[in-house]
């Protein structure tokens, strides 16, 4: 029998996405050291025109740390197709459910809208970026990190909001262990499974007296009544 790494499992897979025109090289071991901190960067991918000469800097860093380069030529004048590459790619990832968050490395706002449909999905969306970074694209994302000073931008991060985002995965995941392939769950059940994900976890950090306030609080799923017991025994994800 072979040994369990239970650490390594537990690692969730982050798909980290470069806006090479807009970020500079030499960063990019910072960003794997910010990614590295929440998760495992399984997909690594660069995106610009590699026939511009001053990508050949890009080049060298992305076989130093493995990245896929991403052809996005320019078709028009000084117009580049960067940002499409990398947000149809994105969607290919989301939809694949391969991954279970993003790192989006650029300083352009054009990425807001994508940032927050992957946060509507309930993944982990990162953003990597110069203090440039409008605010709207920054507060999309669960956590920020500043190019030029690197630093994790965490703000209100200790409300019940903060917080139900951040271990929204985690209440997904004790559902799906839970219901095993039942409609419905008892919250018994899943108490249960979350002991074994969050040990420490308590309900009042999140802003709720209850466990089923919390579920409905995550907007997905609904209290229902389980034989005779009194509706809110148990949830199911919303008809």
């Amino acid at each position: 029998m072979t040994d369990k790494q239970p650490v390594q499992q537990e690692q969730p897979a982050i798909a980290v996405l470069i806006d090479g025109d807009n970020m500079s090289s030499d960063k990019l071991g910072d960003i794997m050291s910010f990614v590295s901190l929440y998760g495992n960067p399984i997909v690594r991918r660069i995106y610009a025109d590699w026939a511009k000469p001053e990508m050949k800097r890009w080049k060298e860093e992305a076989t130093a740390h493995s990245f896929r380069p991403v052809e996005a030529l320019s078709y028009v004048g000084v117009k580049n197709t960067t940002d499409m590459a990398l947000a149809i790619d994105a969607m290919d990832l989301l939809h694949g459910k391969t991954v279970k968050g993003f790192c989006i490395v650029s300083s352009d706002s054009d990425y807001t809208l994508l940032a927050q449909r992957i946060r509507e999905e309930g993944l982990l969306v990162l953003g990597y970026g110069e203090r440039k970074t409008p605010v709207a694209l920054q507060n999309a994302c669960h956590e920020f990190r500043f190019s030029d000073k690197a630093e994790p931008v965490r703000p209100n991060n200790n409300t019940p909001d903060y917080f139900i985002e951040r271990d929204r995965t985690l209440f997904d995941k004790a559902f799906e262990a839970a219901c095993k392939g039942e409609d419905t769950v008892t919250l018994s059940l899943i108490g249960g499974e979350l002991k074994k994900l969050m040990p420490k976890y308590k309900i009042r950090r999140y802003g709720c007296k209850t466990l089923g306030q919390l579920y409905v609080k995550l907007g997905k799923y609904e209290l229902v009544k389980v034989g005779d017991k009194a509706v809110g025994s148990a949830i199911r994800i919303k008809q």
